[in-house]
């Protein structure tokens, strides 16, 4: 099998109305003014129009509370939530280049990855580092203690390993297609469906994992007024995770509609595997429940209030995905009525009208997206309702 996909520049004429998302004839001109996929070029613009800067947010308050208002559970969820958060985003500031840029050969494809990273890596990842210099006289021992939690670990070393070997295979076949070495349609096959897994982890991460603790988080600010800058920096992530969610959930649509995309053989080969894998990743954020509530719980939240909020996403995460998850697969929980409505007020942070002499307005563009994308509307016009 010969490919050039792996060019950084094709001098031949490629008409991109009729390429692939991947795999195609190759890159060459970055030029947008034909689109097979204009979600994609209008997320692009959606992110950038989200821009913020990661030291913005005034955490003067938030360094008080930590010191003298906050009580030992408070203190213990803001912790581990941290550290887990700088975890998620680290890998996300590297995975979608790394993985999907090197592969990819529609150019509006190509620019909303690299546009996507730059957030994850220098807005998330640094407005961490930010929170946890305002908190913590040593920040840098919350760091390395991070890599002793051995709950931190097992989620860490879950979710790696799905990168990880989907990265592997993707250098095989950059490694092999450069250099004109044997690269067999069954070699693509393989590697096509590690895409698929590693954009279904994506998704999972992006549109689940985070929320157990943007949720632990604002309860303390919506009960209490505690820690008001890390509710707000929590607010600008979970806004650019939300666009992140949508622009998986439509990869994975067309991957596995698309008779054009060549995927589809591969998606319905894992289809059952790719199930079981998001009820492992509900019970696995379960498991985290009970570690960040081991010190107790505190006014407005508690582990079985967070539990049936993470059921009640799952199902509509695995729904808009064309999964019906069962409640016996869920362990008997299953919650279809939101039990924290306060938090969309959170999420919907550009649809809550703020008077500027009340407080500092920090949104640069209204923009946001519905996260949970249903199989009956055609995602192109979810977004475009909030464009």
């Amino acid at each position: 099998m010969k490919n050039t996909s792996v060019s950084l520049y094709n001098t031949n004429l490629i008409d991109f109305t009729k390429e692939k998302l991947f795999f195609g004839a190759g890159k060459n001109s970055q030029r947008f003014d034909v689109l097979k996929y204009p979600f994609l070029d209008k997320s692009n613009d959606t992110q950038q129009g989200f821009d913020w800067k990661h030291d913005e947010i005034p955490l003067g308050k938030d360094s008080k509370d930590y010191k003298t208002a906050a009580s030992t559970p408070q203190k213990w969820v803001v912790d581990v939530t941290f550290q887990k958060l700088t975890f998620l985003d680290s890998v996300q500031g590297r995975g979608p280049v790394l993985i999907f840029g090197q592969i990819a050969t529609l150019p509006e494809l190509e620019n909303v990855i690299n546009v996507w990273q730059y957030f994850e890596g220098n807005k998330h990842s640094r407005t961490y580092t930010e929170i946890l210099r305002s908190l913590y006289i040593e920040p840098d021992k919350m760091f390395d203690s991070a890599f002793e939690i051995e709950e931190l670990q097992s989620i860490a070393k879950k979710i790696s390993s799905v990168y990880e070997k989907t990265y592997q295979s993707v250098i095989e076949y950059v490694y092999k297609t450069q250099r004109n070495i044997e690269y067999t349609e069954e070699d693509l096959h393989e590697l096509k469906k590690d895409l698929i897994r590693c954009l279904f982890e994506i998704n999972a991460l992006e549109g689940v994992r985070f929320y157990s603790s943007f949720a632990a988080i604002w309860a303390m600010e919506k009960s209490e007024g505690l820690f008001p800058g890390c509710s707000e920096n929590l607010q600008f992530i979970c806004r650019d995770e939300n666009e992140h969610l949508a622009l998986t959930q439509n990869l994975l649509k067309y991957l596995r509609k698309n008779e054009d995309e060549e995927f589809i053989e591969a998606y319905e080969e894992i289809k059952e595997e790719l199930e079981k894998r998001y009820y492992e990743i509900y019970f696995e954020e379960l498991d985290w429940i009970d570690f960040l509530f081991k010190e107790g719980s505190y006014i407005g939240m508690n582990d079985e209030i967070l539990k049936n909020y993470l059921n009640y996403l799952i199902i509509r995460r695995m729904k808009s995905l064309g999964i019906n998850p069962t409640k016996d697969k869920l362990g008997g929980r299953y919650v279809i009525k939101n039990p924290l409505p306060w938090v969309d007020r959170y999420i919907n942070m550009d649809k809550n009208e703020k008077l500027p002499q009340e407080e500092k307005i920090l949104n640069y563009i209204t923009g946001g997206i519905d996260q949970d994308v249903n199989e009956k509307e055609d995602v192109e016009n979810i977004i475009n309702k909030y464009i």
